[in-house]
């Protein structure tokens, strides 16, 4: 029976370089039903031989180690996962159901050699190594490796002072671009990257002389300061494209995590570090002028242009601290997200609904168009100096939460509609309905509604996508087709129809039925028994994170979790990935 498992699996592999994708997909579907049918009558062990597969191992053990749970650049832990569900991911990224150029390259030179793949795979799954997927948070909030107490930090405050004129006050830098944020950066990080400028593993001439008067006893007590200091978000935009950034971040979140935000302490993070930063420490590990093993070989042919979007990305990303975190009673996004919008109702109205002409409603608009145009402004995608001053220190999962919060208030029209011709209006308004929706109702997620929205603003934006001030290829022709009565006309007609509240699907707490409906396939708590199906339990939080957002922008592709990941924010993303660590 054991060799039935080998020739399907050796099948499988042989699948992979075959040309035809609707032949591969049909014999791939037989390999399979020949593999669980055999697995089903047996006591499922591996096929192959592990110890074979431990030398062929060496290929893959700088991503996932000897052990199957080293989880560096993103890789997922893989001791003791299910044969055929090792083989399946590694045939997806022949196909391109999942991306990784580096996961790529080492298949395509296995794919030709069945055995060894089988081999490979037995060695991984006959492994009993624990999965560590919490140790690196429990690290973050157990107990700091120095003391934390009032007298220490005190006195590390005073040794600060020195570093002041250079990083800023509290840690805050303010003298320059190229010089790091110490505020709020975990000890674990912090001592060793002083030692290292000490002890001469790391070059730069104020730092090294600074060694000679810094005693151990100083630098801890240094940490322990700027561990303290709460993050503030610093207003430096990089001069990058940001969500090319995020795409490019994927390769990063396994160290860094996915919005830059560390998970282990004794990795930097690198949200809301300066933009230039960021780009002279990413071109240095590239260019062999900082040595890390790690870093170097993850950026070695990183393209000048993907570290400048990758910085513009990082920098614009809100730094979290585990000693600052705002104590929460329960999982409430919505109620998080009023709070963060008080700072909004100046301008937009009470809950969301303007009085100010020229100004839009935020209410009956989708949750991820908010998200969306929120993030442009912060992003400097969309230029407005008021609304970048007021959103740019926001965190992604911060805009979520106060896009949820107006998505779910009631629109209510109290403006006057302008003077204009509303039949002229109503006419011009049918070659916009394909878009935004019978009576100006969008029910497409990331089109705006225009239905009661204020007339001035819809006026408004209607000339800039004439003029090209704003971007985008299906409103910049039909706009440039209006004459200006035409645009006062139908921006009338949309503000005199009534709004609607969109349909809002509200996070929810991840130990209820997100969890219910993971656990329905991932097994309880994510324990897996199903040999298709990977176990959850105690995984990698990085990976988790980083694979739902794969499935839901169509990186990875698989039906099922495609349309199970589509309706998740990634404040339900980050809630999951957590609970699921920590089993």
């Amino acid at each position: 029976m054991k060799n039935i498992i080998g020739l399907a699996l050796v099948a499988a592999f042989a699948l992979a370089g075959c040309e035809k994708p609707d032949e591969h997909k049909e014999v791939a579907e037989q390999v399979k039903h020949v593999y669980e049918d055999a697995a089903a009558r047996t006591e499922r062990k591996p096929a192959g031989d592990a110890e074979a597969g431990k030398v062929i191992a060496q290929k893959c053990a700088r991503c996932h180690g000897m052990d199957g749970v080293l989880a560096n650049l993103g890789a997922p832990f893989i001791a003791g996962l299910h044969q055929d569900y090792m083989v399946s991911a590694m045939l997806a990224y022949t196909d391109g159901s999942r991306k990784n150029d580096q996961m790529k390259s080492i298949i395509d030179e296995l794919k030709h050699k069945p055995e060894q793949i089988a081999n490979v795979s037995a060695y991984y799954a006959s492994l009993k190594t624990p999965w560590k997927g919490a140790e690196a948070s429990s690290k973050a909030n157990g107990k700091p490796m120095i003391s934390l107490r009032k007298d220490a930090v005190a006195a590390g405050s005073a040794l600060a002072a020195r570093c002041d004129s250079c990083h800023g006050a509290n840690g805050s830098t303010t003298r320059s671009e190229l010089i790091p944020v110490l505020a709020a950066m975990p000890p674990e990080y912090f001592i060793p990257a002083l030692r290292s400028y000490f002890n001469g593993k790391r070059t730069h001439s104020w730092m090294n002389i600074l060694g000679s008067s810094t005693s151990e006893k100083d630098i801890k007590l240094l940490a322990a300061y700027y561990a303290v200091q709460p993050p503030i978000q610093l207003s430096r935009p990089g001069k990058g494209n940001a969500k090319a950034g995020e795409h490019s971040a994927g390769m990063c979140a396994g160290c860094h995590s996915i919005d830059g935000n560390a998970l282990n302490p004794e990795i930097p993070s690198l949200a809301g570090q300066p933009a230039e930063y960021l780009i002279k420490t990413i071109k240095d590990y590239r260019d062999g002028h900082r040595k890390d093993p790690l870093m170097t070989d993850a950026v070695r042919k990183m393209q000048d242009e993907t570290i400048v979007n990758l910085a513009a990305y990082y920098s614009s990303q809100k730094l979290e601290s585990s000693l600052h975190r705002a104590s929460s009673k329960g999982f409430d996004p919505v109620t998080e997200g009023r709070r963060i919008a008080n700072s909004c109702d100046g301008c937009h109205g009470k809950n969301g609904n303007s009085e100010k002409a020229g100004i839009p409603s935020l209410t009956g608009l989708h949750v991820k168009y908010l998200v969306s145009a929120t993030r442009d402004y912060r992003d400097g995608i969309r230029k407005n100096d008021v609304m970048k001053k007021m959103v740019g220190h926001l965190s992604d999962t911060d805009i979520e939460k106060v896009s949820f919060y107006y998505a779910t208030q009631t629109p209510m029209s109290s403006k006057q509609v302008p003077k204009a011709d509303l039949a002229a209006g109503e006419k011009i308004s049918s070659g916009c309905t394909a878009c935004h929706g019978e009576g100006g109702v969008s029910t497409a997620p990331l089109t705006p509604s225009l239905a009661g929205q204020d007339a001035g603003y819809l006026a408004a934006a209607t000339r800039d996508y004439a003029r090209g001030a704003r971007s985008n290829e299906n409103m910049s022709g039909p706009a440039k087709g209006l004459k200006p009565d035409d645009i006062v006309n139908v921006a009338a007609y949309f503000a005199s129809l009534k709004a609607a509240k969109p349909d809002t699907t509200l996070p929810v707490s991840p130990q209820l039925s997100i969890v219910q409906k993971c656990n329905r396939c991932h097994g309880e708590n994510g324990r897996s028994t199903e040999p298709g199906i990977p176990s959850l339990a105690g995984q990698s939080e990085a990976y988790l994170v980083l694979a739902i957002k794969e499935y839901q922008d169509g990186t990875r592709k698989n039906n099922f979790m495609n349309a199970m990941s589509d309706v998740l924010s990634l404040v339900e993303m980050k809630a999951i990935a957590a609970f699921y660590a920590r089993q």
